[in-house]
């Protein structure tokens, strides 16, 4: 049977390799504003202004990817792992409810990593890459957010301000790209190794 995450994957990763590309570029754009000024008016402005609305666009349409796929990655660790803790509505809450999510999505990541290390096989290394990122994640997320609230609160941040929330914000798209990843990943591995739990 096939995996029910598998078409969510494929679309997550494709986008998310978009929005990597486009923080790189922003990153980049941001290097170039903190050495030369004038230059980045001249060759990079217009490219920047492109690469954030892009970014922003494509931010929100991966939010909504996003929870349809952990979703179905829930439905499909369910059938793969009859004792796995947690529902696809609790996946849910656990990645939406605010100041839960803080526990909520290094744990959930946590879940999927150990139940591939632990209960799986041929998924070890996807196990041990998921859950060495759980916490990583939170950390990255929660300083881009910090980040992004004081930036747009002031009118002329410092370009020390501004290159470490593009380099936050290129590592968070970067984790969560290699979750995406290793989740699916993790989870085709587990279906062929074991044809018979579908």
């Amino acid at each position: 049977m096939k995996l029910k995450s598998e078409l969510m994957s494929n679309v997550l990763s494709l986008l998310l390799w978009a929005l990597v590309v486009l923080s790189a570029l922003e990153l980049l754009s941001t290097i170039i504003y903190a050495i030369d000024i004038d230059f980045f008016i001249e060759h990079a402005y217009s490219l920047n202004g492109f690469v954030n609305l892009s970014s922003v666009v494509l931010y929100y349409i991966i939010l909504v990817i996003y929870l349809i796929w952990i979703y179905r990655i829930h439905m499909d660790l369910i059938a793969v792992f009859p004792n796995y803790p947690r529902s696809p509505g609790s996946s849910l809450a656990c990645m939406m409810v605010p100041f839960y999510n803080f526990y909520g999505i290094p744990s959930t990541y946590n879940w999927i990593g150990t139940h591939y290390s632990r209960e799986a096989i041929g998924v070890e290394k996807q196990g041990r890459i998921i859950r060495w990122l759980a916490a990583p994640l939170i950390i990255f997320f929660f300083i881009t957010n910090v980040l992004s609230k004081y930036i747009s609160r002031i009118d002329d941040p410092s370009t020390t301000v501004l290159l470490v929330h593009s380099a936050f914000e290129f590592t968070l798209y970067c984790i969560f790209l290699t979750l995406c990843i290793n989740v699916s990943r993790g989870l085709k591995n587990i279906q062929v190794n074991a044809p018979t739990a579908y």
